[in-house]
């Protein structure tokens, strides 16, 4: 099933998030729920594209010092990988390119939430103002489910670490 999700994690994200999207508009369209004030959606609005910039901020962070071990690594040149630690093999495998392009399609996905917030804020005026909350419910889906995916990257990389 993770395998599955880290296949097209961006593609599973947004569809829970519109999902989610579309059926709190539809409990709003039946009147079971109320939207925030427009300031509270506002401020909302504000936070997560905050939070949202600042993790990108934490993420860029891990792929640089991924990055950076992957220049001090001993690459394995022989048959003979018994000697080499088993986080420097797997900068010799296709695992550190798939893990370097989730990494930076979380902070791709972290600076989107961002910018639609604050552009969403900048341009959305009047009574528009009050459908920010949807926004806001898309942008929190994609920042706790791009944190989780970087969270179990991190996991397995520490994992690798450890000595056996």
């Amino acid at each position: 099933m993770v395998d599955r999700y880290f296949e097209r994690p961006l593609f599973y994200d947004y569809t829970v998030a519109l999902l989610l999207c579309g059926i709190f508009y539809f409990l709003k369209y039946k009147g079971m729920i109320s939207l925030p004030t427009d300031e509270t959606s506002l401020s909302t609005t504000t936070d997560l594209s905050t939070i949202s910039l600042t993790l990108a901020g934490f993420v860029l962070t891990l792929l640089t010092v991924l990055v950076t071990f992957k220049t001090g690594a001993r690459i394995p040149n022989g048959q003979n990988n018994e000697d080499v630690p088993l986080f420097d093999l797997f900068f010799s495998t296709s695992l550190y390119y798939k893990t370097t392009a989730l990494l930076k399609n979380c902070i791709k996905s972290l600076v989107f939430v961002s910018i639609l917030g604050f552009s969403l804020k900048l341009f959305l005026t009047g009574v528009l103002v009050q459908y920010l909350f949807f926004s806001n419910i898309l942008g929190l889906i994609i920042i706790v489910t791009t944190l989780a995916r970087s969270i179990m990257i991190l996991t397995k990389i520490i994992d690798l670490q450890k000595d056996t």
